[in-house]
């Protein structure tokens, strides 16, 4: 959903206060992220506080400590975040261990979750069955996965903004191919809004802003193109493509991806909540139009199927959907941001927590969050999916609980800094933001990134601008761990060095789906406030102008004798200020504080009509401000006016570039939207 601007005495007062991982400190949780953005990651809690019983020797293998272990934490964990309820399946060594399900599905009605019948939306848990047909057909030999893309289209191409480096269906699978993030068209009102999928994604095409296989940055978008892929490969619709070759041979009668559900499965899907004023009150969920990204709605049964069909290498009972030499090709690290951080797999990604490897996805709409696991060494998985916003840190912190339980290990030793690494630790100090957002697009403004500030402190640590208990120490080169012991489920803090030593961007250690660029400084949400606000007040001036003319014309003092140039260069700088003055502090709060025209904007195919003429004032003031430009040179030259006024002119004039600059930074032009 988008984040609304609002203005105060010309300055932008909200970009978002830090993303995910961001109370790292005090923080943890399995990575998160789906059809919305990266959420945030909750605090690990240490194994005394979680293992009420001795360490199970074989894992989650015993049905009746395993329900015993869920019965424990579940309801606190429901409770803690405010969560209506939650669906269980955990799975290992080839059998279903647990499905059960906890709190209620529908509140109102007292409606308790039934595990076994009760449906959840899974989200972005979506891309992995998008990917296991994209695996399908790479099997088949109609697919070459390191091939263009462009190769399989028919009915459109993605743009070679790279020559030589094309996007493939290896970068889009470890989210690679260097597509910027945008939310306009991603969600529809109703289902029957819904454009078909190759139109979506053929009118839709984000621009390519890194090179691929560079570094990941998530994309909803090429989860969506790697359906289309399957399409035109397959010759079907990819819902069809997905029932017969996935969702049949496994038996998983209870899942659709379809928004408009079939009445059996409607009738059963949960509600969806948002907790608010001390009530949970149901709400419409979102519409995902790139269905294959994330609008699978499930239950724990199938979900269960769906983690044995992988862990058995592509086999479920008498159904194979996948040969294990695909299967393992999909499990296995494709890709990794640094080596020391977990890796993409072909869809799935890495983590690491307690010294155990596992695979899995995380998948968030509005209402409904969800996570799969799964621990391939082990043979164990487990699913669970919420029906509330607070489901996020309830998976967190249910991930650590259920490693710390059944995978325990005694934390690491953290080093203890001293004051002399203070003035070492300042090569990471800075602002930083995620690399998942729009770059070219107006969304940049509409739906601003947060970012987040690194300070090294007196004592030798880092800290971040979302506070926390904790302060990281540096445990390796530019790998940073919470002081207190408790690493997060996001893993470590890694700084990235470019070519030439600088940090360049950081990761974190379980989240190789994206990474966290460092800000320069002209970019930073403060200095772009300070120069709007710098430039706006020195355009005000403009306003003496007309207030002289009047003086004079008052107390009879005659006016200065000058050539008519100099009267047109005043006119056109003064019709240049006062335009962008109008549209910064008028106009363009007046349209992104419309709820509704923004909406409009993100939500219809047609930009809206007001919001194309609002953005077509910046363009006349290009105009007018290419000519006082030149008309600054000229009245230097003919010495239009006393140096004073000369002056003035031409702080008027950079003051008219430096507006400019902002707008453009932002993309407030008409051809950005």
């Amino acid at each position: 959903m988008y984040q609304e601007r609002q203005f105060s005495s010309m300055k932008f007062i909200g970009l978002l206060v830090c993303l995910c991982f961001l109370v790292l400190a005090v923080s943890a949780g399995p990575p998160q992220e789906g059809t919305g953005t990266a959420g945030t990651i909750t605090q690990a809690i240490p194994l005394a506080q979680v293992s009420g019983n001795s360490t199970p020797p074989n894992g989650p293998s015993d049905p009746a400590e395993v329900e015993a272990f869920f019965d424990r934490v579940m309801p606190a964990n429901l409770a803690r975040y405010n969560v209506p309820g939650a669906t269980v399946a955990v799975v290992k060594d080839g059998r279903v261990v647990l499905i059960k399900g906890y709190g209620y599905s529908d509140i109102n009605n007292k409606t308790l979750v039934d595990a076994n019948t009760t449906t959840f939306r899974i989200a972005s848990v979506t891309k992995l069955f998008t990917w296991t047909a994209v695996m399908q057909l790479e099997e088949a030999g109609k697919i070459d996965l390191n091939a263009d893309v462009n190769t399989y289209l028919k009915g459109f191409e993605i743009p070679d903004t790279y020559p030589g480096h094309p996007v493939t269906m290896r970068s889009l699978m470890t989210h690679t191919a260097g597509f910027e993030d945008e939310n306009r068209h991603s969600e529809a009102d109703n289902a029957t809004d819904i454009i078909p999928l190759q139109q979506y994604c053929a009118d839709n095409i984000p621009a390519r802003v890194y090179p691929p296989g560079t570094v990941s940055s998530y994309s909803n978008y090429g989860a969506a193109l790697a359906a289309v892929v399957v399409e035109d490969v397959s010759g079907m619709p990819f819902d069809q493509y997905l029932q017969s070759h996935i969702l049949t041979p496994l038996s998983m009668n209870q899942t659709s991806i379809r928004e408009d559900l079939p009445p059996d499965l409607a009738s059963n899907l949960s509600a969806g909540y948002l907790y608010a004023n001390g009530v949970n009150v149901p709400v419409h969920d979102a519409i995902v139009v790139a269905g294959p990204a994330g609008s699978i709605s499930s239950t724990a049964p199938d979900m269960a199927k769906f983690m044995l069909a992988h862990l058995g290498n592509g086999t479920y009972g008498n159904a194979t959907i996948l040969s294990g030499q695909a299967a393992s090709l999909m499990h296995a690290r494709a890709f990794a941001n640094d080596p020391r951080v977990a890796g993409m797999c072909l869809g799935f990604y890495e983590q690491q927590y307690n010294g155990v490897r596992t695979i899995g996805h995380g998948g968030d709409t509005d209402t409904f969050h969800s996570l799969l696991i799964l621990l391939p060494d082990q043979q164990a998985g487990f699913f669970v999916a919420y029906n509330s916003p607070g489901g996020s840190p309830a998976r967190d912190e249910l991930f650590t609980e259920f490693m710390n339980h059944y995978y325990p290990a005694e934390p690491p030793a953290v080093p203890v800094p001293g004051p002399s690494d203070a003035s070492r630790l300042q090569q990471y100090a800075g602002t930083y933001e995620s690399n998942r957002h729009s770059y070219t697009k107006f969304d940049k403004f509409v739906t601003p990134n947060p970012q987040l500030e690194i300070s090294a402190t007196p004592n030798g640590t880092l800290t971040t601008s979302t506070g926390g208990s904790a302060e990281l120490v540096e445990v390796r080169p530019g790998v940073f761990s919470p002081q207190n012991g408790i690493l997060p489920a996001s893993g470590n803090l890694v700084f990235h060095a470019a070519a030439d030593g600088a940090v360049d961007y950081f990761c974190l250690g379980n989240m190789p789906f994206l990474v966290y660029d460092r800000v320069p400084w002209y970019a930073t949400a403060g200095f772009l406030d300070d120069l709007m606000t710098a430039a706006g007040i020195l355009l005000a001036t403009v306003l003496l102008w007309p207030l002289l003319f009047v003086f004079r014309r008052a107390y009879a003092i005659p006016e200065p004798s000058v050539p008519i140039e100099a009267r047109i260069a005043r006119w056109i700088a003064g019709a240049a200020a006062l335009v962008l003055l109008v549209f910064t502090v008028v106009l363009l709060p007046a349209v992104t504080a419309d709820k509704g025209l923004v909406h409009a904007y993100l939500f219809d195919q047609a930009v809206p009509a007001l919001l194309t003429a609002v953005l077509t004032v910046p363009v006349i003031a290009a105009v007018l401000t290419g000519l006082t430009v030149i008309f600054t040179v000229l009245a230097w030259k003919s010495r239009y006016w006393t140096f004073q006024h000369l002056l003035h002119y031409t702080i008027i004039t950079i003051a008219l570039v430096a507006m400019l600059w902002w707008v453009n930074f932002w993309n407030l032009w008409v051809f950005c939207l």
